[in-house]
């Protein structure tokens, strides 16, 4: 059984900065241990059906953690899904800052310039 939180996110979320921000969430806690990250395409239209879809699919024995990134190109969303033992030592008001400052930390670097 899961809880699921849906987060609308901008575009361009990065499919590499989401695997790599919830592989250093599972690194950080041992309760994320299983963690996966799964980016799907979608039609704009299609949003809300498939994020009901994943929501009601979300397997029995699969991770502990699972967040997954609907891409409808000018939109998405980011549909978390968490089992309860992981949310009683991670709760959603700790998780999804996390998972955030994670995803912040793999920006693409930025060489400076140098004013003259």
């Amino acid at each position: 059984m899961y809880e699921s939180m849906t987060v609308q996110v901008r575009t361009g979320l990065g499919d590499w900065r989401l695997a790599e921000a919830v592989q250093e969430l599972s690194r950080g806690y041992r309760v994320l241990r299983d963690a996966t990250a799964a980016v799907h395409r979608v039609a704009g239209p299609d949003l809300a059906r498939v994020t009901a879809e994943i929501v009601a699919g979300a397997p029995e024995r699969a991770a502990g953690f699972q967040a997954v990134w609907l891409d409808a190109g000018d939109e998405g969303r980011l549909v978390l899904l968490a089992r309860p033992e992981v949310l009683a030592v991670l709760p959603w008001h700790v998780l999804l800052p996390e998972l955030v400052a994670a995803w912040k930390a793999f920006a693409e670097p930025r060489i400076p310039v140098q004013a003259r």
